[in-house]
C-alpha cells in the first residue's frame, strides 16, 4: 500500500487499519435500536387500529353519530375503560417515532413517560380486570360474551400478552437509544 507521497511506510503492512475504519459504539447501538424502535411502534400502530376499529361502535354511541346503529349489528361486546386508556398510547408512539428522526431526547422521554402511563398500566389493569374471567373459562368452559365467533377474554388475553411484550421492547429500546444520545460529560 503506497501513500501519496511514495512507498508505504516501514512497519505497517495495512492492518492497522481496522480501529480508523470502525463507527463509534454509540452510532452503531442508535442505529440498530432506532430500527428495533420503529419495529416495535409500527406493530403497535396496527395494533392500535384494530382496537380502534373495535372501539368504533362505543365512540359512535358516545358522539351520537348515527352510525350507531350499523354498527352495533357487530359481533362485539360493549368497550373496556382500559381500551379507551390504552388507545392514548397511539400518541406516545407517534412521538416516539418523530424522536427517532434527528435523535430528540425530549420526544423520546415523552415517549417513554406515554408507554408507562397510557400503554403498560391499561394493560396491567386489563389482566387484573379479566383474570377472573379467564381462569373461569380455562377450568370451566365458560365465557359470557364472544368477539367475531371466539370467546372474548381469550382474545382480550391475547391482546394484552402482544400489548405488553411491544411495551417492554419499546420501552427497553428507548432507554438504550436515551443513553447513546445522551452527551458524554466533559473530563476535567
Amino acid at each position: 500500500m503506497a501513500s501519496a507521497h511514495g512507498p508505504r511506510a516501514v512497519g505497517t503492512d495495512g492492518s492497522d487499519h481496522w480501529h480508523r475504519e470502525s463507527v463509534a459504539w454509540q452510532y452503531r447501538i442508535s442505529s440498530i435500536n432506532k430500527s428495533r424502535l420503529k419495529t416495535c411502534t409500527a406493530v403497535q400502530l396496527i395494533l392500535g387500529l384494530a382496537v380502534f376499529i373495535r372501539l368504533l361502535p362505543g365512540i359512535t354511541s358516545l358522539v351520537g353519530l348515527s352510525l350507531y346503529q350499523k354498527l352495533r349489528q357487530w359481533d362485539v361486546p360493549a368497550p373496556k375503560s382500559w381500551e379507551y386508556a390504552w388507545i392514548v398510547s397511539l400518541v406516545a408512539a407517534l412521538l416516539g417515532l418523530k424522536s427517532l428522526a434527528k435523535n430528540e431526547m425530549l420526544l423520546l422521554k415523552q415517549y417513554m413517560i406515554g408507554t408507562v402511563v397510557f400503554g403498560l398500566l391499561p394493560v396491567i389493569y386489563g389482566m387484573i380486570d379479566q383474570i377472573d374471567d379467564m381462569y373461569a373459562y380455562l377450568y370451566d368452559k365458560k365465557y359470557t360474551t364472544r368477539i367475531f365467533g371466539y370467546p372474548a377474554v381469550v382474545v382480550w388475553f391475547l391482546f394484552l400478552a402482544v400489548a405488553l411484550q411491544l411495551h417492554g421492547f419499546g420501552l427497553y429500546f428507548a432507554s438504550v437509544l436515551f443513553q447513546a444520545w445522551r452527551p458524554k460529560p466533559k473530563k476535567s
